[in-house]
Protein backbone atom coordinates (compact mmCIF):
# COMPACT_ATOMS: atom_id res chain seq x y z
CA UNK A 1 0.00 0.00 0.00
CA UNK A 2 1.02 3.50 -0.84
CA UNK A 3 0.58 5.93 1.80
CA UNK A 4 0.55 9.88 0.97
CA UNK A 5 0.25 11.53 4.30
CA UNK A 6 -1.10 15.18 2.14
CA UNK A 7 -4.18 12.98 0.38
CA UNK A 8 -4.61 11.02 3.30
CA UNK A 9 -7.04 8.34 1.26
CA UNK A 10 -6.11 5.34 2.34
CA UNK A 11 -9.26 4.30 3.43
CA UNK A 12 -8.60 2.95 6.41
CA UNK A 13 -11.12 3.39 9.40
CA UNK A 14 -8.53 5.54 11.23
CA UNK A 15 -5.75 7.35 9.81
CA UNK A 16 -2.06 5.01 9.62
CA UNK A 17 -0.02 7.69 10.63
CA UNK A 18 -0.49 7.46 14.38
CA UNK A 19 0.43 3.84 14.41
CA UNK A 20 4.32 4.60 13.43
CA UNK A 21 5.74 4.61 16.28
CA UNK A 22 4.78 1.71 18.72
CA UNK A 23 4.41 1.34 21.84
CA UNK A 24 3.53 5.01 21.93
CA UNK A 25 3.30 5.95 25.40
CA UNK A 26 1.09 8.54 27.41
CA UNK A 27 2.31 11.74 28.92
CA UNK A 28 -0.34 13.44 31.00
CA UNK A 29 -0.20 16.85 30.34
CA UNK A 30 -1.20 20.02 33.07
CA UNK A 31 -1.97 22.99 32.23
CA UNK A 32 -4.16 25.78 33.81
CA UNK A 33 -6.62 28.18 32.43
CA UNK A 34 -6.25 32.10 32.83
CA UNK A 35 -8.56 31.68 35.72
CA UNK A 36 -6.59 29.25 37.39
CA UNK A 37 -8.77 25.83 36.50
CA UNK A 38 -6.55 22.80 35.93
CA UNK A 39 -7.00 20.52 32.96
CA UNK A 40 -4.86 17.34 32.92
CA UNK A 41 -4.94 15.13 29.40
CA UNK A 42 -3.30 12.29 28.08
CA UNK A 43 -1.15 13.10 25.14
CA UNK A 44 0.38 9.95 23.19
CA UNK A 45 2.25 13.05 21.08
CA UNK A 46 5.28 13.85 23.35
CA UNK A 47 8.74 14.03 24.03
CA UNK A 48 11.25 14.93 26.47
CA UNK A 49 13.65 16.96 24.70
CA UNK A 50 16.38 17.93 26.68
CA UNK A 51 17.34 17.19 30.54
CA UNK A 52 19.22 20.22 31.40
CA UNK A 53 17.74 22.27 30.91
CA UNK A 54 14.23 19.81 31.20
CA UNK A 55 12.45 20.41 28.66
CA UNK A 56 9.17 18.45 26.89
CA UNK A 57 7.20 19.01 23.77
CA UNK A 58 3.70 17.66 23.01
CA UNK A 59 2.15 17.93 20.49
CA UNK A 60 -1.90 18.42 20.50
CA UNK A 61 -4.25 18.05 17.29
CA UNK A 62 -7.55 20.10 16.95
CA UNK A 63 -10.93 18.87 17.54
CA UNK A 64 -13.57 17.12 15.06
CA UNK A 65 -14.60 20.47 14.85
CA UNK A 66 -11.29 22.42 14.21
CA UNK A 67 -11.54 23.81 17.49
CA UNK A 68 -7.74 23.84 19.99
CA UNK A 69 -7.97 21.95 22.43
CA UNK A 70 -7.81 22.93 26.28
CA UNK A 71 -4.38 22.46 26.93
CA UNK A 72 -3.83 24.30 23.63
CA UNK A 73 -6.13 27.35 25.03
CA UNK A 74 -4.28 27.26 28.20
CA UNK A 75 -0.95 27.42 27.17
CA UNK A 76 -1.44 29.66 25.17
CA UNK A 77 -3.30 32.32 27.10
CA UNK A 78 -0.98 32.17 30.23
CA UNK A 79 2.51 31.46 28.14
Amino acid sequence: MYYDTNENNHGLPHNPFKALTVPRPIGCISTLSKNGIGNLSPYSYFNGLSYDPPFVMFSAGNRADGSKKDSVLNTEETG
